[in-house]
């Protein structure tokens, strides 16, 4: 019998009944879980207890956790409860979610460009959300984009990770910054970042935009070995979408996704509001 076998039926905070391990994540165990005092199903991360090697590392978890239990949003996956098992690896109670990755639809290329917007729109509006209370997601990529149904809709959004990707920049962080790596997926890193380690609402609207350009594309604008996309990122111009996708990609988000990667934060929108106003505006435009 594995451990994960052993861990079956074990309860978290008296409460959260470990049902099934469903994989592995960047940031530890995935677990499906019954809620005994609701009795609702609910997912559960335990997190990798080497992430919180510095004490200050989940302190600023919890209080990002904290945050993200009272934030209430459509779009954003519900954080139900967070805390530490006895033996002191950290955990995470969220909603449980049926569906799929974006990556998925991605990989297929199966999204019309209508729903494209549509994506966009609802990934934009749960940013702004979540820039107006300090919280930054630093992470947006396929694979933290959730996909699920909801009347009628396949393409409802919910976005992952909240709370969590900071913690790729903690572990580990002070060996690799002193070979000058950057943690994190390069194909979706501000130049900002790349360059000085800056992070802020500004990095998350251009990893949106690579998402947006992914979306129409199927890849990334920058794609190869890590330090020629590193370079592209901080130096190049990526081409409009309109030239690279089979799509009929309209001037209008051409000339949004070139905002959004713009080299400089400030040539960038002005906020994710701003974004998803002018996405909705193109899905039910005034009569």
């Amino acid at each position: 019998m594995s451990n994960k076998d052993e861990m079956i039926g074990g309860v978290l905070a008296g409460r959260y009944e470990l049902v099934a391990h469903i994989e592995e994540g960047r940031f530890g165990e995935f677990w499906a879980a019954k809620d005994l005092k609701k009795g609702e199903e609910v997912a559960v991360k335990l997190l990798k207890p080497e992430l919180f090697s510095d004490p200050e590392a989940f302190k600023r978890f919890e209080r990002e956790a904290e945050l993200l239990s009272e934030l209430r949003h459509p779009n954003l996956l519900r954080v139900v409860d967070h805390g530490r098992t006895p033996t002191d690896v950290p955990f995470v109670i969220t909603e449980y979610l049926r569906g799929r990755l974006l990556s998925e639809d991605i990989s297929d290329l199966s999204m019309s460009v209508d729903e494209v917007t549509n994506v966009a729109a609802q990934i934009a509006a749960v940013l702004y959300a979540a820039h107006r209370e300090g919280i930054v997601h630093r992470g947006i990529n396929p694979d933290a984009i959730f996909l699920c149904q909801v009347y009628g809709d396949k393409h409802h959004v919910k976005v992952l990770d909240f709370g969590l990707a900071h913690l790729d920049e903690m572990y580990g962080g002070e060996q690799l910054t002193q070979v000058g790596q950057r943690l994190g997926q390069v194909e979706y890193m501000a130049p900002e970042y790349i360059e000085h380690f800056v992070l802020n609402a500004k990095t998350d609207l251009y990893s949106l935009g690579i998402l947006i350009f992914e979306m129409l594309c199927g890849q990334p604008p920058f794609v190869g070995r890590q330090r020629d996309v590193m370079m592209k990122q901080i130096k190049e111009k990526p081409w409009a979408p309109s030239e690279l996708s089979e799509k009929q990609v309209p001037p209008w988000l051409d000339r949004l996704v070139g905002d959004l990667l713009a080299k400089d934060p400030d040539e960038r929108p002005e906020s994710a509001l701003q974004v998803s106003k002018a996405l909705y505006a193109r899905q039910w435009p005034l009569a």
